[in-house]
């Protein structure tokens, strides 16, 4: 060779494929003899992706003779590469049909072993083995709501919230207020908020916009253990007005807001706190509902079971199996009578009630109501043999029940009809989804004492996502139409509704009673709703049309999290507030022709503009006044303290 340097070149055995590498006489593999027209210096060459041919480097020493043949093994070579990348699509497209197939793999032996329990158990075995199915899908269901919002509410003692409402009027808007007499002098305005508690102290925070301008905020932070209330306007004053909170007025009317008295406040969040760390977690509280579910099924032992029933619902028809219960009284007594004796005993729930009230205890042991956490626990067994004496009473209005169920050929239950024909208005909840393929169909309704009102509906559902279109009725009537997209069912099984839904008026609703003028306008509305959540983000969209008109959209967002270090004011920067020179000396501090300019700059009508400049000139006892008669004792108790002059 002319460099003299291994060049590492790859070529492979004519007798079974193997690579040789440059210098090799014999296959490594199989002992073939490499002859002298493959032992030659390569240059390495590289094909395009867009399948480019493969350039010809040929050594000067091989004899003419033997170039045909040193062509036509790159030739070879390009065409190897060729044949690689169409195995690689062929790869991909076999790699799909073998998806498919494992998809219809899963749904075939999901009806092997639907068909296995149905003909080889009893009735009662078969419908106990589907009910389970249902039990865990619902105990999961029931525990990410467990989790998502009562853990979340728990969680309040540390938590974050903000977002804004934010209206947008359109040309129909307009002219509707223009027609009532009004005048709408804005066409975009946005209320923003914050609400934080963090260390039993919290803050909210307000924003109005007005055209993209920010008018003004209200900043109110309450600090409870330090016993101080403030209230500011940023954007007006760098001040804050103060409120000392051990005043009998301001307890008055802090209880009069929330219920308690601001130190029993703060140990409702002590509380919060100490049950949010102590609580079940989601799989602990997913278990106990799977097995107080099931429970309810151990009592049931008289079941019809009949094939070859067909469930309708809309167009949409799908062959099944029917599962037929009847309940009585006693029926329906032992079922919660074992059900409560089995929580009675549960030595879980037992711990679980220790546990909790050693924190009440911990947190304020003055007030609690029992000797100790025997004494607890005895009074919550108590109060279930109490139930268990008077189920008889318990159950008088609906101690009967027809039930049957509608199982698809894969074990799902696809509906249920439920009646209730000895209670008062002798109740009967149903719901069908029968599917065919992509398609589905879907009635529910609810009837008490002969009226019905019912939700019908078809579409399809892809990828747990349903598009359709539904119809609410009265007793048959049609009262809305609701066209369904991008509905996830995913996410509703953790408790977030996602999707747009479009609403406006069914036929039907013209035959109603006497509606006036509505009844020509109705059936031109339309009113969308565009919900959008996860765990830490809510949105909500609200838009209403009449035909192409707008009259206005109102967006409301929120995200929330954990709490966040809230800066109490200081007192060189908070007026304390003991008379009404206190007040008369803040309310000298705000900055009124800044906020008349920003709203003469927002457009803000001219006689608003004129009462927020009288507004400015009162004194603090004309203010008071004015906020006498503005504010609603209720609400706003701190206003009617009454302050030596």
């Amino acid at each position: 060779m002319k460099s003299g340097k291994s060049l590492e070149t790859k070529m492979e055995c004519r007798n079974c494929g193997s690579p040789i590498l440059e210098g090799d006489r014999f296959c490594s593999k199989c002992g073939t003899r490499v002859s002298a027209e493959f032992r030659g210096e390569m240059a390495n060459a590289e094909a395009s992706r867009a399948g480019a041919s493969i350039p010809l480097c040929i050594p000067e020493e091989v004899p003419s003779r033997s170039q045909g043949l040193w062509k036509r093994m790159f030739q070879g070579k390009k065409a190897a590469v060729d044949a690689d990348r169409s195995k690689k699509r062929i790869s991909r497209v076999i790699a799909v049909i073998l998806a498919a197939a494992a998809v219809l793999l899963i749904a075939d032996s999901a009806k092997l072993i639907n068909s296995y329990h149905r003909n080889f158990s009893t009735p009662e075995e078969y419908y106990r083995w589907v009910e389970r199915r249902a039990i865990h899908t619902n105990a999961k269901t029931f525990a990410g709501y467990y989790s998502n919002y009562i853990m979340g509410y728990l969680r309040g003692y540390d938590s974050r919230t903000s977002g804004e409402i934010r209206l947008e009027l359109g040309n129909a808007g307009r002219e509707l207020l223009e027609s009532a007499g009004l005048e709408p002098w804005f066409e975009e305005g946005a209320l923003t908020y914050e609400t934080t508690c963090r260390d039993g102290v919290e803050q909210s925070i307000l924003g109005l916009e007005i055209e993209g301008e920010k008018l003004f905020g209200l900043d109110a932070v309450m600090d409870l253990r330090d016993e101080a209330v403030y209230l500011g306007l940023p954007e007006l004053t760098e001040k804050y007005l103060a409120l000392d909170t051990e005043g009998k007025d301001f307890i008055r009317g802090f209880e009069n807001v929330f219920g308690v008295e601001p130190e029993e406040y703060l140990k409702e969040l002590e509380l919060l706190e100490a049950f949010y760390g102590e609580c079940p977690d989601k799989q602990q509280m997913e278990a106990l509902a799977d097995r107080y579910l099931e429970r309810l099924l151990d009592s049931i032992d008289d079941v019809k079971m009949r094939t070859g029933k067909t469930a309708r619902a809309g167009s949409v028809t799908q062959t099944c199996t029917t599962l037929e219960i009847y309940l009585d009284k006693d029926d329906i007594r032992n079922m919660l009578s074992e059900f409560l004796r089995e929580l009675r005993e549960d030595s879980e729930i037992e711990a679980l009630l220790y546990q909790a009230y050693e924190l009440m205890e911990e947190l304020d042991p003055e007030e609690s109501l029992y000797s100790d956490a025997d004494d607890f626990y005895e009074a919550y067994q108590d109060r279930i043999d109490e139930i268990l004496d008077n189920m008889d009473y318990y159950i008088t209005y609906h101690n009967e029940l027809d039930m049957t169920v509608y199982v698809d050929d894969q074990g799902r239950i696809i509906g249920r009809t439920m009646e209730f024909p000895n209670s008062w208005d002798e109740i009967t909840v149903s719901y069908l989804f029968p599917r065919r393929g992509s398609r589905f169909g879907y009635k529910a309704s609810f009837v008490s004492d002969g009226e019905e009102m019912s939700v019908t509906g078809s579409g399809r559902e892809l990828w747990k996502k349903i598009d359709g279109r539904f119809t609410v009725k009265y007793d048959g009537i049609g009262i809305l139409d609701v066209d369904v997209e991008d509905f996830d069912l995913k996410s509703l099984q953790k408790g977030f509704l996602n999707g747009c839904f479009t609403v406006s008026a069914a036929s039907g609703i013209r035959r109603m009673g006497d509606m006036g003028m509505a009844r020509s306008l109705l059936p031109e509305l339309q009113l969308i709703l565009d919900v959008s959540m996860d765990r830490s983000s809510r949105k909500l969209g609200i838009e209403l049309r009449e035909g192409r008109d707008l009259w206005g959209i109102l967006t409301m967002t929120a995200r929330s999290g954990d709490g966040k270090k809230i800066a109490v004011p200081s007192t060189k920067r908070a007026i304390f507030v003991e008379d009404e020179r206190d007040l008369a000396e803040w309310w000298d501090t705000i900055e009124w022709e800044k906020l008349i300019r920003d709203m003469d700059k927002a457009g803000v009508p001219s006689d608003t503009i004129e009462r927020v400049e009288k507004f400015s000139g009162m004194d603090a006892g004309e203010l008071m006044e004015e906020l006498r008669e503005l504010m609603c004792e209720k609400h706003f108790p701190f206003l009617l303290i009454e302050y030596d002059k």
